[in-house]
């Protein structure tokens, strides 16, 4: 019997021989716990039954369907990718805008969205561009006229045209993919430099609206709408659309013949036709034709050059920053200041963005009014509108003060308007300027003066 207390004390000694060193590879560096008992990837028990599991990220599915849709974006599966990233948007706007990560997920997702929206209207204008018949390019043409211009845009006219390029940057993606559609060539978009100087609210002298300089009757003959308070010039899409089928029908009636064509788009058909009868010739260099028109077509040509690679010329590169925008949908009348107030939107950003609204005020359309807004800012912008907007009807002034505005540039823009002055003796550029409602400086830059310089009897100026 007095063996056996000692040969407990001999067990409990190799006990704690055999369990000291476990334990404390178990909880060293080198050996962690969990692979002495378990394989290298299966997750920890809990420690007991009462112990609560780690709770589940709600942000790893959707990260999970973020890059699933990613991969199918690089397949070339741009719809199914964008289905999936709409779905998962729809998940994530159910968790709190403040817990970390959801803003950069989000951001994430719309950049995605935005990429598969874009793939998805090439592939459109691919398929639309297919059905129609692809006119032959726009030739580069360098001689002294061109070159004439080049000198000035790069010389007195160097800071206008360089504030030209600024303003292009976020419309020329768009002007270029919906010419694509017409199976126009897309090196005319360079046209709006010499046009508007991609200003969407331009008018000229003789009532001419919008990046391509649309008069109503030759608006209206290609589908685009004028009301007292919307104006479809405007619209840089819409307008696009119509240039090119202008430039089409033209192409077809002067054979193919740009430099013609384009002479016809500044002056109209009817000028440039006269003076081919006339002289006997389709050479444009070779043909007689008003100044502004013979000037008009190798402007075009030097912005073009100047265009094709900014840098070449000394200019800097345009930012590239497509036009990115959301939709949203208002009910009853339209009241821009009012939503700039409720919604902190910059009153000039709403009108830049929504360039077809005529006036701060309109009345309401019966299936409501679509507007243009901010990128990322649509949902929030279209809560305030659905809890917080009430503008006030328009009145009977308002509305007749619209309407009789709409009638009289009407009137006045279906007068020939002049294009050209000739001096008269004693006459001055700035003089001249405030008859025709334009300025000095524009006036010299139209006709390759200096704002000084001296103008002489006779002399035939371009006043637009």
């Amino acid at each position: 019997m007095a063996s056996n207390p000692l040969r407990r004390l001999i067990a409990a000694t190799l006990f704690v021989a055999v369990a000291l060193p476990l334990r404390a590879g178990a909880s060293g560096p080198d050996i962690p716990a969990w692979a002495l008992t378990r394989g290298p990837l299966e997750p920890a028990a809990p420690a007991s039954p009462d112990e609560p599991a780690f709770p589940a990220d709600p942000l790893s599915p959707i990260r999970a369907r973020l890059a699933d849709a990613e991969d199918l974006a690089r397949s070339g599966r741009a719809p199914e990718a964008l289905s999936i990233v709409q779905g998962a948007l729809v998940s994530l706007s159910s968790l709190p805008p403040s817990r970390p990560g959801v803003a950069s997920l989000r951001g994430q997702l719309e950049d995605l969205r935005d990429q598969c929206t874009r793939t998805g209207n090439e592939s459109e204008v691919r398929q639309e561009t297919a059905r129609v018949p692809k006119l032959k390019p726009v030739e580069p043409v360098r001689n002294e006229r061109v070159d004439g211009w080049i000198a000035f845009f790069t010389g007195r006219g160097r800071e206008q045209f360089q504030l030209w390029l600024d303003r292009s940057g976020p419309y020329m993606d768009l002007l270029t993919r919906n010419l694509r559609a017409e199976g126009v060539p897309e090196e005319l978009a360079n046209l709006v430099f010499v046009e508007s100087g991609f200003r969407m609210d331009a008018k000229s002298v003789a009532r001419a609206v919008g990046p391509w300089q649309f008069i109503r009757g030759t608006a209206k003959l290609f589908g685009l709408q004028m009301t007292p308070y919307r104006d479809e010039r405007r619209d840089p899409e819409l307008a696009t659309r119509a240039a090119a089928r202008y430039l089409r029908r033209l192409y077809e009636m002067f054979d193919g013949s740009w430099p013609l064509v384009l002479a016809a788009y500044n002056s109209g058909e009817g000028t440039v036709q006269r003076a081919i009868r006339r002289q006997r010739t389709t050479d444009f260099w070779s043909l007689k034709l008003p100044r502004e028109t013979r000037e008009y077509v190798p402007q075009f040509l030097a912005a073009m050059e100047i265009a094709s690679d900014p840098e070449r010329f000394g200019f800097q590169m345009p930012a590239n920053s497509p036009l990115r925008y959301d939709e949203v949908k208002i009910t009853g009348p339209v009241d821009l200041r009012l939503i700039s107030k409720l919604s902190g939107v910059e009153l000039a950003e709403l009108e830049r963005l929504n360039p077809v609204l005529v006036r701060h005020r309109a009345p309401g359309d019966k299936e409501g009014t679509v507007l243009r807004v901010p990128h990322g800012a649509g949902d929030e912008v279209q809560a305030l509108l659905e809890t917080s907007y009430a503008p006030k009807p328009l009145t009977k002034t308002e509305l007749k003060a619209a309407t009789r505005a709409h009638r009289l540039d009407s009137r006045s823009s279906g007068r020939r308007s002049r294009s050209t002055h000739i001096v008269r003796r004693g006459e001055t550029l700035s003089g001249i300027g405030k008859r025709y409602g334009t300025s000095t400086s524009r006036l010299a830059q139209l006709n390759g003066l200096s704002s000084t310089g001296m103008i002489r009897a006779g002399q035939r100026l371009r006043i637009r």
